[in-house]
């Protein structure tokens, strides 16, 4: 668990300031390396080469993973936040389709769309963090926004006010995992806190499948071990960006580990006021061993 007081901060390099246990970054260049990725100049040529370079990525690779996205100093009060908070974290381990999406009745036991897979991990949403806290505070600036947006090419692009889910944060310990499965949409925003000692690591297929073809013999070969998924180099402080309604994808299984495996996810929406279906958010506030066999 994280110990606020062993948070040391170099206040050459890092305006921030503490009051009451929690620390506040003054700027987006606190928490993001700007020298390396420009979001604060997006229109200056080093700006778009950085733009254009990651939608090649993403067309190319489904992925667009930015090493040393932030600075090893917010990552480590980044980090200590949520360590914080595990102890309120909630539980939640029930099985799921992949397709949750879709009504998956009426196939063969062993078709993709009659699969089930573990969804195992412990989580924190935003209705439980700390409002004015390090999580909240890089969500909420327009820079990082601005910069999805033009990697998704959308004309707008707006924070979810969800209460419960436009942040949240995936929280895996040994023995947790978060099975195959699609996105709803694609845009995924990630940025990885902390690694697990073992195990853990972000498997995909990119782009298996699209609306016209479900490419069901290429789900199959992966859900059997007789094809390899593509294992993400995303160490801590890594942003990711993924196309993940077309990209299968899973975080494998944690394997033995002192340290929990701490990812922070920020929703979007291409229309303002966007708030996740109530079906969904029940899921994490009143976690349920149900299954979850899709529409």
């Amino acid at each position: 668990m994280g110990n606020w007081a062993c948070i040391i901060i170099d206040v050459r390099k890092l305006n921030s300031f503490s009051s009451q246990g929690v620390t506040y970054m003054q700027s987006i260049a606190d928490f993001i390396d700007l020298d390396r990725y420009p979001l604060n100049k997006l229109d200056s040529p080093s700006g778009r080469t950085l733009v254009e370079d990651c939608q090649q990525m993403m067309r190319e690779h489904a992925i667009c993973a930015l090493k040393g996205f932030l600075r090893p100093a917010s990552v480590r009060a980044l980090s200590n936040e949520v360590a914080s908070l595990e102890d309120a974290m909630r539980r939640v381990d029930f099985l799921a389709t992949p397709y949750g999406w879709l009504k998956n009745s009426d196939f063969a036991e062993d078709h993709p769309r009659s699969r089930l897979f573990n969804r195992r991990c412990g989580v924190l949403t935003a209705d439980q963090l700390n409002p004015k806290g390090l999580c909240t505070q890089l969500f909420q600036f327009s820079e990082l926004t601005e910069f999805v947006r033009r990697l998704l090419g959308y004309e707008s692009l707006f924070n979810s006010t969800c209460p419960n889910i436009s942040v949240r944060l995936n929280i895996m310990q040994q023995g947790d995992e978060f099975g195959w499965h699609y996105d709803t949409n694609d845009g995924a925003v990630s940025l990885v806190l902390q690694d697990a000692q073992e195990g853990g690591a972000f498997e995909y297929a990119p782009l298996i499948r699209s609306e016209e073809d479900e490419k069901y013999d290429r789900v199959s070969r992966i859900f059997s071990g007789r094809a390899s998924p593509v294992v993400a180099d995303a160490p801590a402080g890594t942003f990711i960006l993924f196309m993940g309604r077309r990209s299968l994808h899973r975080v494998a299984p944690v394997g033995k580990t002192q340290k929990s495996r701490q990812t922070l996810l920020f929703s979007y929406d291409r229309k303002p006021g966007m708030v996740f279906p109530e079906k969904i958010r029940k899921r994490m506030l009143e976690p349920s061993p149900e299954p979850f066999l899709g529409q």
